[in-house]
């Protein structure tokens, strides 16, 4: 029997928060999503979400919401450097506020944190080795990992490429389809993306909230690893461009180039074990095909 938990959501209108509030609610658990404009407020009482008035950017505004609750999420979008420092000052100003109360924390960080892997599938265990585009993820990392000698049970979850729902990293290749007639490649396209559909991503935080191990990472990626070219051939098959491609010199993104022409394989082989998670969603390049994407207004 699940015991019904408050779970509070820090970047709950984003991509990833809004499937982790779908899937939390349809586990019978209660979200709470942090808003800090008119627009986040609006979004939020539209889904049916109970908004909480605070904002990352003022980490003790944090402190009492996360005490009135059972977990806390932190699925924030970071962009830039100033969002590094207000994320690992606000996981800071939770752990303090959390210390000695035994409840959950959630941290949502990200696949390429393990760099290039190379053939042999990275497990949790496998080296650290990020580009400088998501190196101080490490940072977050270690402050969720940490909480759990201070009475907290903290747990970093790693998703891949996340896709799914017209939205995401992949949305680019339909777009560049859609404009110029073939899908933009970064880098060679031979690299392999390990990637996770949002849905799938938010069952599998919703499992770790109910069943995850205290100071443990868990990976969240589908089964496959499809090179980089086919999945941007099937976006531009969907977005009517005949599977048109044209590869981009990486430098050319700048420091997140070098994250996109990663080599990545991934296992989520300890999900599956630990909490019974298991991918249910059509793949990267079904979905870019003919699914959410096809013929969709895209969520850049």
């Amino acid at each position: 029997m699940i015991n019904r938990m408050n779970v509070l959501i820090i970047g709950a209108t984003g991509y990833i928060g809004t499937a982790i509030d779908e899937a939390v609610t349809a586990r019978g658990h209660r979200a709470y999503g942090v808003a800090r404009s008119d627009a986040a407020r609006r979004k939020l009482l539209e889904r049916g979400t109970t908004v909480v008035e605070a904002d990352a950017a003022k980490p003790q505004t944090l402190v009492t919401p996360a005490r009135d609750v059972d977990a806390v999420v932190y699925a924030a979008n970071i962009t830039d450097a100033d969002n590094w420092s207000v994320g690992a000052n606000a996981l800071r100003a939770i752990r303090k506020g959390l210390a000695g109360t035994e409840k959950t924390f959630v941290y949502i960080s990200g696949a390429w944190v393990y760099g290039a892997t190379g053939p042999v599938a990275a497990t949790e265990t496998a080296p650290l080795n990020p580009p400088p585009f998501v190196l101080r993820r490490l940072e977050h990392e270690h402050l969720t990992i940490e909480m759990s000698k201070v009475g907290i049970r903290g747990l970093v979850v790693r998703p891949g490429i996340v896709y799914g729902r017209g939205g995401g990293i992949p949305a680019m290749f339909v777009q560049s389809a859609r404009e110029r007639g073939a899908a933009m490649i970064v880098g060679d396209g031979k690299n392999r993306w390990a990637t996770i559909e949002v849905s799938d991503l938010g069952n599998l935080v919703a499992l770790a909230l109910e069943r995850g191990l205290p100071a443990r990472a868990y990976n969240a990626v589908n089964d496959d690893t499809p090179q980089v070219r086919h999945i941007a051939e099937a976006a531009s098959r969907g977005a009517g461009a005949d599977g048109a491609t044209k590869l981009v010199p990486q430098e050319l993104m700048g420091a997140m180039g070098d994250c996109l022409a990663l080599d990545q394989v991934i296992s989520s082989e300890r999900a599956k074990i630990d909490l019974g998670w298991s991918p249910t969603r059509p793949n990267i390049t079904q979905d870019l095909e003919r699914g959410s994407y096809f013929g969709a207004p895209l969520l850049l």
